[in-house]
């Protein structure tokens, strides 16, 4: 059961939850979510779990993980033209 300390300005909490922090892909503790659209869930983005660190910021309070990030910078494919 991880434990947080909050500082509320001259007094203190200790706030415990019943699950794990979310971590990161390296390890890290994860403080963002991936905004990368995924239509196929039900929240319509991606929602990966990453840290400061491993996020790229691509508009305000919009990041996507490394995975998504890839895939944006990848040259689109070659589109077909007409046969005749």
């Amino acid at each position: 059961m991880p434990c947080t300390t909050i500082n509320l300005g001259g007094a203190s909490a200790i706030v415990c939850t019943r699950t794990r922090s979310p971590r990161c892909a390296c390890g890290a503790p994860a403080t963002l979510q991936c905004d990368a659209n995924a239509p196929a869930r039900r929240s319509g983005t991606c929602d990966r779990h990453i840290c400061a660190t491993c996020a790229t910021e691509v508009g305000p309070d919009r990041h996507l993980c490394p995975a998504h990030r890839d895939a944006a910078v990848a040259p689109p494919a070659p589109v077909q033209g007409g046969l005749f």
